[in-house]
């Protein structure tokens, strides 16, 4: 079916995807543009919250149903396989989101992890030291390697086999029961 400008507007969804497949005639995917777009950014704004961010999913997700709209054969399934591609932009999203905290949180213990200078190692060392009955319980063993033996984050992973956010979070609950046994005992004292 052939069609002009002026009654582009009257074609069903299918029938401008199969002009479009046949002509290329940018004609019959912008009528489709202008049909989804609202719908796509509307969902990815659900989806995200954001309404910024929805827009640059949306117009990616348009970008590339125009690209790969040539393998579409079934133009009865272009809704279904528009929102498709928008579900896969929006994860994509989500687990860059999660990548980015991730990795923020890898930061944050990295800083907290630093080398420290000599005294404050030196008070760590007498503050674990003054607890001989909490440092001999096995569950304590790892806070041993790492303050007193000066075992690195890798080598605990390796030694313990544990991953390494495992790891760290032992050592956070660990320190955080130490500093409890701490101050009972010295208020005991």
């Amino acid at each position: 079916m052939q069609a002009s400008g002026s009654n582009v507007g009257l074609m069903t969804d299918e029938d401008l995807i199969e002009e479009f497949q046949h002509t290329h005639a940018n004609v019959f995917f912008s009528e489709l543009y202008v049909r989804y777009y609202e719908k796509v950014k509307l969902y990815c704004l659900k989806s995200l919250g954001n309404l910024s961010l929805a827009e640059d999913i949306s117009q990616e997700v348009m970008l590339k149903a125009y690209e790969k709209i040539s393998s579409l054969r079934n133009a009865n399934l272009w809704v279904a396989w528009l929102f498709s591609i928008a579900r896969n932009q929006v994860l994509n999203q989500h687990k860059q989101r999660s990548r980015w905290h991730l990795e923020r949180e890898e930061l944050a213990y990295k800083i907290a992890d630093g080398t420290d200078d000599v005294a404050r190692k030196l008070e760590k060392e007498s503050k674990l030291q003054a607890l001989p009955c909490l440092l001999d319980n096995p569950e304590m063993r790892i806070l041993k390697l790492k303050y007193i033996e000066g075992k690195s984050i890798e080598q605990l992973c390796s030694q313990m086999h544990m991953k390494e956010s495992a790891v760290k979070m032992k050592l956070l609950r660990d320190r955080q029961k130490v500093v409890k046994m701490y101050e009972s005992q010295r208020a005991w004292a």
